[in-house]
């Protein structure tokens, strides 16, 4: 008489186990897999405005003293960028998360400077030849935990980090009043980390088509830095084989800072959008 109940709960788990595994079978890749990598390429539109010894005015932008790189010095044709991305469910029920994004922009160009330069107390005046260069590395982590988990959708949030790497320059013959200062090189380099919230939503209606959004954002004063970032990414992805999908995605990137730091006294605003394309890996 003791075996029934024992065999009773021993059918149940079979039975519970089978739907179980039925229904992860059905669900697309991203909703299920613990290792998901993609790498390809983003082409962005940008707007980078950077100063020194001064501060952007966000609200009237077109009258800060800070130096439009693409506008004013004609390197808005950067190149495109390669972008990697990866996620790593880590925990045993797979809720938990760490993901992780890195793309780097960047050009050099020479140029006959159309307008006045004024930068770190050196001008370069109208008309010179200018060597003109900036380069910018994003670095992003991300820690999260899926909210709300379905047979075709996954809604989740936490915490992370976007670690931004700026570098620019401008090189040419300055003068330092009326007085001519021969060849000139300006330059500046600061590391930023920008912590953020965020929140992302997948929604696969079918085991080959999955549809995504991304959103970050952050506003953050501490001491001598201000500063805050958006990250939007909407995305479509198709799974072409088990292990292998392609994704489509457009990207809008804003970083914007003051900071008034021993090694960096100036701001900066950075603006990227466009469209990206990768080859994805899930396993």
């Amino acid at each position: 008489m003791k075996m029934k109940p024992i065999l009773t709960i021993i059918i149940c788990l079979v039975i519970f186990s089978s739907a179980f595994s039925q229904n992860e079978e059905a669900k697309h890749p991203l909703l299920k897999d613990r290792f998901i990598i993609g790498a390809g390429m983003y082409f962005p539109a940008r707007d980078v405005k950077l100063g020194v010894e001064g501060n952007i005015n966000l609200e009237e932008i077109e009258d800060a003293d800070d130096i439009d790189f693409d506008e004013t010095l004609g390197l808005r044709e950067g190149e495109n960028t390669f972008n990697l991305t990866f996620m790593w469910r880590f925990s045993g029920n797979k809720l938990w998360s760490v993901r992780g994004d890195y793309f780097k922009v960047g050009t050099t160009r020479n140029v006959t400077l159309e307008e006045e330069i004024v930068w770190d107390e050196i001008t370069y005046p109208v008309g010179g030849e200018a060597r003109v260069s900036y380069e910018i590395g994003l670095y992003r982590v991300f820690f999260g935990r899926a909210i709300s988990t379905g047979q075709r959708h996954e809604l989740g949030g936490g915490l992370g980090i976007h670690g931004l790497n700026v570098k620019a320059s401008v090189e040419g013959e300055g003068f330092i009043g009326d007085t001519s200062a021969g060849f000139s090189r300006s330059n500046v380099e600061t590391f930023l980390p920008l912590p953020n919230i965020g929140f992302w939503y997948i929604w696969a209606p079918t085991k080959r088509w999955a549809f995504s959004a991304g959103l970050d954002w952050f506003g953050i004063k501490i001491d001598n830095i201000s500063g805050g970032l958006w990250n939007v990414t909407p995305g479509v992805s198709f799974q072409i084989l088990r292990n292998l999908a392609l994704s489509a995605n457009y990207q809008f990137l804003n970083f914007n800072a003051n900071i008034d730091e021993t090694n960096f006294n100036g701001s900066f605003d950075l603006s990227f959008s466009g469209p990206s394309v990768r080859i994805v890996g899930n396993f």
